[in-house]
């Protein structure tokens, strides 16, 4: 299955497309839309049970979100629904590709591997 990069150059998010790069939005704009520059996941006692999660005591896993987005390799579906949204600004200001960008990858890790 293919694998799509991302890119970030002058503090501008970019995704790796078939047709070549595919400007997303400001990397500031992606961290705020997503709750700032750390996200945490909370796992239940039972799923702690795994041995390679490496949660704190309370079953929390925080990771940093630049660092993340950038070590992050997307398959095409992900890819073409980005890329679906337009790059013009929503009502509040964000760019929508941005926005569906920060809404699809919190869903990806809010649902912890289980889409």
């Amino acid at each position: 299955m293919q694998r799509y990069e991302t890119d970030v150059r002058d503090g501008v998010l970019h995704l790796e497309s078939e047709d070549g790069w595919l400007e997303v939005g400001e990397m500031d704009d992606v961290c705020e839309l997503i709750g700032g520059e750390t996200y945490t996941l909370e796992y239940d006692q039972r799923q702690r049970q795994v041995g390679w999660l490496d949660t704190d005591d309370d079953g929390r896993l925080t990771f940093e979100v630049r660092e993340t987005i950038r070590e992050t390799t997307f398959d095409a579906e992900f890819v073409e629904e980005v890329a679906e949204a337009p790059a013009t600004a929503t009502e509040d200001g964000y760019p929508a590709r941005a926005v569906r960008f920060a809404d699809a990858l919190t869903t990806i890790w809010d649902a912890k591997g289980q889409l």
